[in-house]
């Protein structure tokens, strides 16, 4: 029999999380639940959704387990020790079409996207988020992280809260604060402070119509 398992959340990463649960792991996706604030309809994607504030009443902790499916690294933290607090067990997904070695170490509410590759003697701390991640060997990923197609060369470490944002890279030996924020494309070769913003400048929005150059282009 398959364990039941509820997700906190109703944005499409919920949603996208609910499908990866159901089709690559033994869980079965029972419920979703959001906090009463935000509580507007009693179903999503063809399934109940309750007030996280009174969840225990109705899918007790001891029976269920959850997952918080939350981008916001600050705020899937809050809600982590909130589930934690009602007796919940935190649900991890790795994907199996990942690439990992089996000594991975990794805490509870993990997810490892689909196209990661995890290189051995990697670390990776409670409530983080992998997305198409490539990490480097000897790596540590602290808690309560989210690395969107990121790529950290070897004997990196991500410092608790931080954000890594799409294809961003981190130097061999490099350390990343706590509370850090790297943005798309930058690339860190240093160690970074706590809460240090880093950004790239990006590309450039031409003075041209398209119309002008994409027979050219396709020459």
């Amino acid at each position: 029999m398959k364990a039941k398992l509820l997700i906190y959340g109703i944005g499409k990463l919920a949603q996208y999380v609910r499908y990866l649960f159901e089709n690559d792991t033994e869980y079965e996706v029972v419920a979703y639940c959001i906090e009463e604030k935000l509580l507007n309809s009693d179903s999503f994607d063809g399934r109940p959704l309750i007030n996280f504030e009174g969840i225990e009443e109705f899918y007790p902790a001891g029976s269920y387990n959850i997952f918080i499916a939350v981008g916001n690294n600050n705020i899937r933290s809050r809600l982590y020790f909130a589930a934690e607090q009602k007796g919940y067990s935190l649900a991890s997904y790795i994907s199996t079409k990942a690439q990992i070695w089996p000594d991975i170490k990794t805490g509870s509410n993990v997810f490892i996207g689909e196209g990661s590759v995890i290189q051995p003697f990697v670390e990776i701390g409670n409530n983080s988020f992998l997305i198409c991640a490539n990490i480097g060997h000897h790596s540590s990923i602290g808690d309560h992280v989210l690395l969107s197609v990121t790529t950290l060369g070897g004997d990196v470490r991500i410092g608790n809260h931080s954000f890594l944002g799409m294809n961003s890279a981190v130097r061999h030996g490099t350390q990343v604060g706590e509370y850090s924020l790297i943005g798309m494309n930058a690339t860190i070769e240093k160690n970074t402070a706590p809460y240090s913003v880093y950004s790239n400048k990006g590309t450039s929005l031409r003075k041209i119509d398209s119309s002008k150059l994409i027979d050219r282009l396709l020459l």
